[in-house]
């Protein structure tokens, strides 16, 4: 028989093997079926089969008659695969939140450690990546950015300001590029209530909830940012990220 490749990977995903897999989809074409028909119709090795079924029995994909000879029957395909999606999802939850567990221990235990980052879609996707982190406060403090990393920082921070995150913008009104000006408080505005119009004007400074931070440089000539250029330093340490939030914070009360 036939079967497709890509529902067969799909189906090892949610936990099957390749043979069972395989016999699990003959078995949803067929009907049920005996053990000598399944390894026929699915080529699997016959020496292989019943360990197979045996396995499918084991984790609910199949039922068992017992006839003579014993004639197998697929789980409705929607139940299954949704029991198995939910299981799966549940399963990449906790080590998310593992994971997230030792990162965060990682930066509260200050290690000293300076990561430089090059290019701006390197330090866009840095810049993305912390704020989906943020649990309290995102501070954005200068006004280096592109319009590709505008437009993708709308879309992030939206999601941050739905969450209740506390999110503070200080920039220059707009910037020159070499495409010409890019306006940061109209781009911003409609999604951040709270900006001031201050702060550098050829730099920026990420922090996250006073523990990591993301310090952003690019060469200037005659007013106009080189993005091309661009280079940032990201440091995940609780006192350096606490220092240059006092002086955000010191800024944002002037």
């Amino acid at each position: 028989m036939l079967l497709d490749e890509k529902m067969l990977v799909t189906l090892q995903k949610l936990g099957l093997t390749y043979y069972g897999s395989r016999v699990y989809a003959t078995l949803v074409s067929l009907g049920p079926s005996d053990a000598t028909e399944l390894a026929s119709e699915s080529e699997v090795p016959r020496t292989k089969i019943y360990d197979v079924l045996r396995r499918l029995k084991t984790e609910k994909w199949i039922t068992a008659e017992h006839t003579r000879p014993i004639k197998y029957t697929a789980k409705y395909p929607k139940d299954i695969i949704e029991e198995r999606k939910a299981a799966f999802n549940s399963e990449i939850d906790e080590v998310s939140n593992q994971l997230s567990e030792l990162y965060d221990k990682l930066i509260d235990n200050e290690i000293p450690k300076v990561w430089l980052l090059r290019g701006m879609n390197n330090i866009t996707a840095k810049t993305l990546d912390m704020i989906r982190r943020a649990k309290k406060d995102i501070m954005l403090l200068g006004a280096l950015y592109s319009e590709n990393e505008i437009e993708q920082l709308k879309t992030e921070l939206l999601y941050a300001t739905k969450k209740g995150l506390n999110i503070r913008v200080i920039s220059r009104q707009s910037i020159k590029l070499k495409d010409g000006k890019l306006d940061i408080i109209k781009n911003l505005s409609s999604i951040i209530p709270k900006i001031k119009i201050s702060g550098p004007a050829f730099s920026k400074f990420v922090i996250i909830d006073d523990k990591e931070l993301l310090i952003v440089f690019s060469k200037v000539e005659d007013d106009i940012l080189d993005i091309d250029t661009t280079i940032a330093i990201w440091i995940p340490n609780v006192s350096i990220a606490s220092y240059q939030a006092s002086i955000f914070n010191g800024i944002w009360n002037e």
